[in-house]
């Protein structure tokens, strides 16, 4: 039975930030994964705030941390797959995310 709140074919965007230095291994995650995440969109970012690990000389003096952003839309009921997957594949603390609900999706042609 399917909670009238979430029906079974709700969508999701979920986001991934993480730092710059592990973008392959997100990239290669996303491919090995592909029944998961059949396609997604890396966008650079920069971390604030207290949780902001600054690694680098540079990220120190600048006051923010180089991170990336993935996001993938999919099937609501495939979220927790998805995050079990990357737990397992790259366990971080440093690895944030967030799923917000789609009110639509579609190409334009």
């Amino acid at each position: 039975m399917s909670d009238p709140e979430s029906p079974a074919d709700a969508l999701v965007a979920l986001h991934f930030a993480f730092p710059a230095a592990i973008e392959e291994e997100m990239i290669d995650f996303c491919h090995a994964q592909a029944a998961l995440f059949s396609g997604f969109t890396m966008l650079d970012a920069d971390g604030y705030g207290e949780a902001a690990s600054l690694r680098t000389t540079v990220e120190t003096v600048l006051g923010r941390a180089r991170r990336k952003l993935l996001v993938t839309v999919l099937p609501q009921q495939r979220v927790e797959a998805a995050l079990a997957a990357l737990r397992a594949a790259l366990p971080s603390p440093e690895i944030v995310y967030w799923a917000l609900p789609v009110a639509r999706f579609g190409r334009l042609s």
